[in-house]
């Protein structure tokens, strides 16, 4: 890279990371997971459709085999807020499934979807017998508790535009097919999703994607949002920190 500049080193960087295939959270990479991938019964969700309701019994596991859905819970002024999207690779598991207690929180398909089910019943000997089984769901389960974790510190650190920016890079990088070529890009979400998962009105995320679009950075196609100049995105996140308020 040698007679770059800052700008063209970084912008390079972060496309190759963003051009990198996502790690699924679940891998086939041993006999003992492949023979509990292939034990799950396929199941077909329509768009829309609900596949965890809150409230309800949580009482069996999903692995995401197509398509995308996302995990929402309504905040104490009855908005609905978005707690995570989930694609081909993620498991659903709610960590109620364990103590037989309620769903607190509601699946719904985005797109059609298919995934893998097991019933909490056939899940439990599969953990009595495959330690692997074990070790994957709960880092499963420790990246959703540490991605809730993080989102709650940029609520409090990150303006609106920054946790903006944060999160098109983010979701490009699980979300996007390579339809776009090597550009990154968001698929399938309404401007209302992106609002309810940074905690922000649809209004400030229309016109904050207005913003960027003008200024180059990302391309708006209906459903679509491709990211023309990631590093743009990403150094808008350094300079969107919320600097503490000194008390005297």
């Amino acid at each position: 890279m040698a007679g770059w500049s800052c700008d063209e080193v970084e912008s390079e960087v972060v496309t190759q990371l963003l051009a990198q295939p996502r790690r699924p959270h679940l891998r086939a990479e041993n006999e003992g997971w492949s023979r509990f991938e292939h034990s799950l019964e396929r199941v077909e969700f329509r768009r829309g459709d609900v596949m965890l309701q809150l409230g309800s019994p949580t009482d069996e596991l999903f692995v995401i085999r197509e398509g995308k859905a996302k995990t929402c819970c309504a905040s104490a002024g009855g908005h609905e807020l978005v707690l995570d999207f989930h694609c081909a690779g993620d498991v659903l598991v709610e960590p109620a499934l364990f103590d037989s207690a309620p769903a607190v929180s509601t699946t719904t398909a985005i797109t059609d979807v298919q995934v893998g089910r097991i019933a909490r019943e056939d899940l439990t000997r599969w953990l009595a017998l495959c330690p692997d089984v074990v070790e994957r769901l709960l880092g499963c389960i420790a990246r959703g508790e540490s991605r809730s974790h993080e989102m709650r510190t940029d609520m409090a650190q990150l303006d609106t535009a920054a946790r903006l920016a944060k999160a098109l890079l983010h979701l490009s990088h699980r979300f996007s097919t390579g339809r776009h070529g090597m550009q990154p890009v968001v698929e399938d979400l309404t401007q209302e999703e992106l609002g309810q998962y940074i905690g922000s009105r649809r209004d400030t995320v229309n016109k904050t994607l207005s913003c960027f679009a003008q200024r180059g950075w990302i391309r708006v196609e209906r459903r679509n949002i491709v990211l023309t100049r990631p590093a743009q995105l990403s150094r808008r996140i350094r300079v969107g920190t919320v600097m503490p308020t000194s008390h005297r």
